[in-house]
């Protein structure tokens, strides 16, 4: 219903007692819209109305957000002017305080990310590493999600994967740092446009960065010798105590697991040809001798990474939270690293298909002891 103009019934004006809870004043003309049928409660939609200072009996306007209660039924957010996530949230908190919620935004500025990653308690000093879908943040332009995250983590290092994998896959092709395009999304795109990222010069699997840091951390790429290295810009996430999101993508996005498994030696990874690829930089070229990411189980072996989630979350290895509308899960590469390697000690071949798993994970337990 987001962008919809409705007509709202306020049968708890502004100043009302709630007729259960008697210490709970409405700070909000509060109400429903007429002829809608809520799936939880089969009752009417309820609606907040933001921008009016004195009780009335009934309101038009534009619903400019939703609060989506986790286990509860939706509130709408009513009003004839724009208001921030962070507005919308102080001005409802006098009710909503009681619930597990989320705000989706008809519109997501840059400010609305800001706020989440407050609320979310990140700090600027965080190493951040995106796999992102765009269409997942809402109606936002992908320069002013860029221009959040710098904002933010502007005394950290915000990373994010720049594969050519799907262009740079015959012996002798030559990737450019600054030509070739990135596979795996157009924010990912939007980031090699903007001067202050810069990229990596790995053929297949780039990234690149902004942050103080990035000169020192984008020449782990250098010289290495399999797609996904465990001394390179992924292998390295989890010693550098980095924070993986997972922006409206699933979890087959996380390339770290690939470096464990190169460390492992898990077989079936590899085409058995060595490639010579040419990297043009920005002094010079480089050469690389690698093979390529294959297996005999699967074309896109790493769709059976998903069946990692509910274990990861159990494990407080990951969790779930919302970034502008992105349903985003955030995991700690480290605790993930040392999860996945006590996995592929007990069996190698977990990855092989994607059936489910039981486990009885020591590391967790310690932490909690």
């Amino acid at each position: 219903m987001l962008n919809k103009i409705v007509d709202v019934i306020v049968d708890r004006p502004l100043y009302s007692v709630h007729p259960k809870e008697k210490d709970l004043v409405y700070e909000l003309n509060y109400g429903y819209i007429p002829n809608t049928i809520s799936p939880v409660d089969k009752e009417e939609i309820d609606a907040y109305i933001l921008d009016v200072d004195q009780p009335v009996q009934s309101y038009k306007g534009r619903v400019i957000a939703i609060i989506h209660r986790f286990g509860d039924e939706d509130k709408l957010i009513v009003s004839n002017r724009d208001y921030s996530k962070e507005e919308i949230y102080k001005k409802t908190y006098f009710q909503e305080q009681y619930f597990k919620s989320y705000i989706e935004m008809a519109y997501t500025t840059k400010e609305d990310i800001l706020f989440d990653l407050s609320q979310h308690g990140f700090k600027n000093t965080d190493t951040v590493l995106l796999h992102t879908s765009l269409k997942s943040f809402g109606a936002i332009e992908g320069k002013d999600i860029l221009t959040a995250f710098k904002e933010y983590f502007s005394s950290g290092l915000v990373i994010l994967p720049t594969h050519s994998w799907s262009s740079i896959t015959k012996n002798n092709d030559v990737f450019d740092v600054k030509k070739t395009p990135s596979c795996v999304g157009a924010l990912t795109n939007l980031a090699l446009a903007d001067a202050e990222f810069k990229r990596s010069l790995h053929p297949t699997h780039s990234v690149c960065a902004y942050g103080k840091k990035k000169e020192e951390y984008l020449k782990l790429d250098l010289n290495q010798s399999t797609p996904v290295s465990p001394t390179g810009c992924f292998g390295s996430l989890w010693k550098m105590d980095a924070k993986i999101l997972f922006l409206g993508a699933p979890l087959s996005k996380n390339t770290l697991i690939h470096s464990i498994e190169e460390e492992m030696n898990v077989p079936d990874r590899f085409t058995k040809e060595i490639y010579h690829f040419t990297s043009i930089g920005y002094d010079g070229t480089y050469s690389y001798e690698m093979p390529r990411h294959y297996s005999t189980k699967r074309e896109h072996l790493s769709e059976n990474y998903t069946k990692l989630l509910p274990h990861l979350l159990e494990y407080e290895i990951a969790k779930e939270l919302y970034i502008g509308n992105s349903k985003t899960i955030l995991v700690y590469a480290k605790a993930c690293y040392d999860y996945v390697k006590y996995l592929l000690e007990k069996n190698i071949h977990l990855f092989d298909d994607d059936k489910e798993y039981e486990d009885n994970y020591e590391g967790y337990k310690k932490t909690k002891q």
